[in-house]
């Protein structure tokens, strides 16, 4: 970095270190930040499942306690079953859905985040002889209910509150 006595590049020597110091620092901050900001939306996406699973569990417990009273009921024409179930409006910051499918007695309660791509499916059972409208409604409040004018005996029915 010298041209020899009398040179004039000993102060671009102190200008180069304190640029590279610079650049090099930068480049360790943005790293830092980008490797921060992919752990935080792991974190969050986890959080969503995590509550989207508690959410679907209530949903099913739920479900199988209205399945149950009816399947006990007499007569199923005059019987009144009316669950509701306070849930979250949104988890982990975003709104989600619950869709609610039965084919037989083997069912499921499926979850959706609006804003991530997590999906948690809870599984839930029925009695053989009580029906499950399949129905999808956004998160909330709900309403478990039994209609006994749907179907051909009736059916359980999942509603917004």
């Amino acid at each position: 970095m010298r041209d020899g006595p009398g040179g004039t590049d000993r102060a671009v020597s102190v200008t180069v270190g304190y640029v590279m110091t610079l650049a090099v620092s930068t480049l360790l901050l943005s790293g830092l930040f980008v490797a921060g900001g992919s752990f935080v939306e792991s974190e969050r996406e986890r959080a969503a499942q995590g509550e989207l699973t508690v959410v679907g569990e209530r949903v099913a417990a739920d479900l199988g306690t209205v399945d149950r009273l009816v399947a006990s009921g007499a007569s199923r024409g005059d019987l009144t079953v009316n669950r509701s179930l306070t849930l979250p409006d949104r988890v982990s910051g975003t709104s989600y859905r619950i869709r609610v499918s039965a084919n037989g007695t083997e069912g499921t309660v499926a979850l959706e985040s609006d804003r991530s791509d997590t999906v948690v499916e809870v599984p839930f059972r029925s009695t053989e002889d009580v029906a499950v409208r399949n129905a999808t409604v956004d998160g909330g409040d709900l309403r478990i209910w039994w209609d006994p004018d749907a179907g051909a005996d009736g059916e359980v029915v999942v509603s917004a509150a």
